[in-house]
């Protein structure tokens, strides 16, 4: 399994006030598209997975589509509108494939990098964002209700996902030094699959500035998720 790729981890066992967060029911992950089909039958089968929640645009998905089962349910909850290069991708707009068309052109790329703060506010403000955020959540409270294991996922599992699962702790009462424990640990994951993308940027650039700067990007940051915590006003 591409686990390091995948950016998979189980959510259970999370404490909060009066218990942990149960096991197998809810999974966060970055897109399944870097699977096989029949690796993605076998994660299926190994988390009992039931339903799959995409958290990316329409066009994102249907570039890197999920190679899922026919009995595991897929339900797409974009939380974004707009395509934006660092959080959504326009088709053939994947990170590297930019970097590879603009690669004589470095402060071009280091211009399209988003403000991952501004983004991070309007995830848990902007109207039509919070109405998809709060879907997901209440969706992800209802399939737990029933025994149903639900993977949430976006492309890389930390930006999207990390405020999706930063929204469902909410709900459960976890503190916020937990939830901010969990975003990190995307950086275990993120750190080498990063240094492979980096030295890639690094390779066809040669532009030093624009290596710290993806490197930066490609990594879970703590304050982005206190930022999320810090405007996120729970139900």
């Amino acid at each position: 399994m591409k686990r390091f790729s995948l950016n998979l981890r189980d959510l259970g066992g999370i404490p909060f006030d009066g218990g942990v967060i149960p096991h197998g029911l809810y999974l966060r992950s970055g897109k399944l598209s870097v699977l096989t089909k029949e690796e993605c039958v076998a994660l299926c089968r190994k988390y009992n997975i039931g339903c799959v929640i995409d958290l990316r645009t329409p066009i994102e998905s249907a570039e890197f589509q999920d190679p899922l089962p026919s009995n595991v349910e897929y339900v797409q909850i974009p939380l974004m509108k707009d395509a934006t290069v660092g959080i959504t991708h326009e088709t053939g707009s994947d990170p590297m494939t930019v970097v590879s068309k603009l690669r004589k052109s470095p402060e071009r790329l280091i211009e399209m990098i988003p403000d991952f703060k501004a983004l991070y506010i309007q995830i848990v403000t902007d109207e039509y964002c919070r109405s998809q955020l709060d879907k997901v959540v209440s969706r992800l409270r209802e399939n737990a209700s029933k025994g149903i294991c639900t993977l949430f996922h976006c492309t890389a599992g930390k930006d999207r996902t990390g405020v999706v699962s930063m929204a469902l702790l909410k709900s459960y009462g976890v503190t916020d030094e937990e939830i901010i424990k969990d975003y990190l640990r995307s950086n275990r994951n993120a750190f080498w699959p990063t240094i492979k993308k980096c030295v890639g940027v690094g390779i066809l650039t040669r532009n030093r500035t624009l290596v710290k700067t993806a490197y930066t990007s490609f990594m879970a940051q703590r304050e982005l998720i206190e930022t999320a915590i810090k405007y996120y006003n729970p139900l």
